[in-house]
C-alpha cells in the first residue's frame, strides 16, 4: 500500500472512492451553487470517520464548510468501520441504505455514533454523485465503448 502524497490518497479501493467523493463534495460545497445541498449542510457541525483495516479517512462539515483527509478521529459523530476495503467500496458505490443496513446486520460494517447520520450522509452523497446535465451526452457517448470493453475483459477472464 502506498500513498499518493500530492492528493493524500492511498492506493486502496475504499480510500480512493472516499477521496474522490470528498473532492466532489468539496467542489460542490465551495461553489455554493446547489441550494438543496446547502440546506443540508448549513449550520451543521458533523464529523464522519470511515475505517477499514487498510484505511482511515474522515469527513468534516463545519458551518457550511467541508474538509476531508486521511486520519483517525477519536471523537467522530459517526464512525463507519468496514470489514475490508472492497466491502466498503462496494457498499458505498451501491448507494442503497437498505443494503448498507443489511451489511451492518451481517457484521460486514460496524457503525458507532448517531445512526441518523447515515441517512443524512446518503442525502449528501446523492448530490455529489449526480451527473451534471452538461456531461450527460459525453457519458451516453462513452457507454457503448465501456460496455464493449467490459465484455472483452469478461471474455479474457473466462479463458
Amino acid at each position: 500500500m502506498f500513498t499518493l502524497p500530492i492528493l493524500d490518497v492511498k492506493a486502496d479501493a475504499l480510500d480512493a472512492l472516499l477521496a474522490a467523493l470528498g473532492f466532489r463534495l468539496q467542489s460542490l460545497i465551495t461553489s455554493r451553487s446547489n441550494d438543496a445541498l446547502n440546506g443540508l449542510i448549513d449550520g451543521k457541525n458533523i464529523t464522519i470517520q470511515f475505517k477499514s483495516p487498510t484505511t482511515n479517512r474522515y469527513y468534516e462539515f463545519r458551518d457550511g464548510i467541508f474538509n476531508h483527509a486521511l486520519g483517525n478521529l477519536t471523537d467522530a459523530d459517526l464512525t463507519i468501520d468496514f470489514k475490508d476495503s472492497v466491502t466498503g467500496a462496494k457498499l458505498l458505490t451501491k448507494g442503497d441504505v437498505a443494503t448498507f443496513m443489511t451489511a451492518v446486520q451481517d457484521g460486514d460494517v460496524k457503525i458507532t455514533g448517531d445512526y441518523k447520520l447515515v441517512l443524512w450522509l446518503s442525502g449528501i452523497a446523492k448530490h455529489a454523485t449526480k451527473v451534471p446535465d452538461k456531461y450527460k451526452n459525453y457519458i451516453d457517448t462513452a457507454k457503448p465503448f465501456a460496455e464493449q470493453a467490459l465484455s472483452i475483459i469478461k471474455s479474457k477472464l473466462n479463458k
